[in-house]
């Protein structure tokens, strides 16, 4: 874990071993897949575009990709209803699209994007053969009625290719990666980072917890065709710092420019109409989402008294290996926690973590 807070580490603890069976300690050099700490990764490479004037926010997504043209709504028992209004760039960004993620759905939607091969990050074909595939099913809901975590940063990833014309990875490594210096940051992992991988572990039930991602035959040493912005990268717990404190600093850092603070505000704003519990994510993940709205690619907490710690205006989001990250403008404070334990809601790690980092620094 790495505390950031006025300009410097206030904290850095790393515990464990990298894998249980070859104990190499965890460190600063340990390699994490981060899955859905990807999607504010991806969200800001499309508001770089934005900000270059290739699109409007309230664009529908058809003028990039046009087989979104006539979406329609599934219903239980009936055919699927015309959609009323197209899904816009900023439904994408903000989750209100009406797509659906089928890890965590349990609407019959969910065996229908898995029928079609469409699956999150394990879809298999390139970005435009499956965001092809999932412009032909059904929505949950109609565009902006309700908020559902989704494969919509999958297609965010793939608009960032079709609008720019380099292909997704291309750009992450060339406008953001490099320039940030995030230099263990990408899709696959190369041979010789191996001993620097963390496995991935799981639980059944009461049984002991069993590797389901070891470094020697994960499939993240190949390069995937399916470059999921989604939930696809891999990174350090130091590289992602860079990439928070670009944010923090509204946008810059060590003299790379990523985005303007403009930007950077209106993606840290609630775009929602309330929070994330009027817009239905009532369990979602197995946390209490009361208090808390959605920007351009990050939940964004609306209401401290509500959510019980921290400030107006935390910014985040968290990954399905139990990875979570924070950012608090109020208090100057970054907050980044890796480890490698799926599914993400087994522990209560996310909803102890921020209490505790808050009473830390009461009492500092």
């Amino acid at each position: 874990m790495i505390l950031w807070s006025g300009g410097e580490e206030r904290f850095t603890s790393f515990q464990g071993v990298q894998d249980l069976e070859n104990p190499a300690p965890v460190n600063r050099e340990t390699i994490f897949r981060i899955y859905s700490m990807t999607k504010p990764v991806a969200s800001v490479a499309l508001m770089m575009l934005w900000e270059r004037g290739e699109f409007d926010l309230e664009d529908p997504l058809s003028r990039f990709i046009p087989a979104f043209a006539d979406m329609t709504v599934y219903r239980v028992g009936g055919d699927p209803e015309p959609a009323a209004g197209a899904i816009t760039i900023r439904q994408l960004l903000s989750h209100t699209s009406g797509l659906i993620l089928p890890a965590f759905s349990e609407h019959p939607l969910r065996d229908i994007y898995i029928d079609n091969g469409v699956n999150g990050s394990r879809s298999e074909g390139t970005l435009g053969d499956v965001i092809g595939r999932l412009a032909e099913l059904p929505l949950l809901f109609h565009p902006g009625t309700g908020w559902e975590y989704s494969m919509a940063t999958d297609v965010v990833g793939h608009l960032v290719e079709v609008i720019d014309g380099r292909t997704f990875d291309t750009f992450l490594q060339e406008e953001m990666f490099n320039p940030l210096g995030m230099v263990d940051t990408g899709f696959h992992l190369p041979t010789e980072k191996i001993p620097r991988f963390a496995t991935n572990y799981t639980r059944d039930g009461e049984a002991p917890i069993r590797p389901i991602d070891r470094p020697g035959d994960s499939r993240f040493l190949a390069v995937p065709d399916y470059k999921s912005g989604n939930g696809g990268l891999l990174s350090t717990m130091d590289d992602y710092l860079r990439f928070c404190l670009m944010l923090r600093n509204k946008g810059d850092l060590d003299g790379a420019h990523i985005l303007k603070p403009e930007t950077v505000e209106l993606m840290i704003r609630n775009h929602l109409d309330g929070d994330m519990g009027n817009m239905g994510a009532v369990d979602f993940g197995g946390l209490d989402w009361t208090g808390i709205g959605f920007g351009l690619g990050f939940s964004v907490v609306v209401d401290a008294a509500q959510v019980g710690h921290g400030n107006h205006g935390i910014f985040g989001w968290s990954g399905a290996a139990s990875t979570y990250f924070w950012i608090d403008p109020v208090a100057d404070l970054i907050a980044i926690f890796f480890t490698q334990f799926m599914p993400s809601r087994t522990y209560t790690i996310r909803s102890d973590l921020r209490p505790l980092v808050y009473q830390a620094m009461v009492l500092d």
